[in-house]
């Protein structure tokens, strides 16, 4: 997960001349694919933000899953 907030950052670094953090975050569609908000060095690190953070997030659950059926099964 830490590796899907540091290209989420880094992501930031290459908005557009005069996008703010505001308007490229706090939108209905996330900004994503936005070649009008990012570059395409932005829109690079938005693929990796994304893929690092949904294998996060699925290695978390199944972590979650794992602790569950040990609590109950021991």
């Amino acid at each position: 997960m830490g590796a899907a907030i540091v290209n989420e950052r880094r992501m930031h670094r290459h908005r557009q001349p005069g996008v703010t953090y505001s308007q490229a975050t706090y939108r209905r569609d996330g900004g994503w694919r936005r070649t009008d908000l990012f570059t395409p060095e932005g829109l690079a690190y938005q693929r990796l933000a994304s893929r690092y953070g949904v294998t996060g997030a699925g290695l978390w659950v199944l972590a979650l899953i794992a602790w569950v059926v040990a609590a109950f099964t021991t």
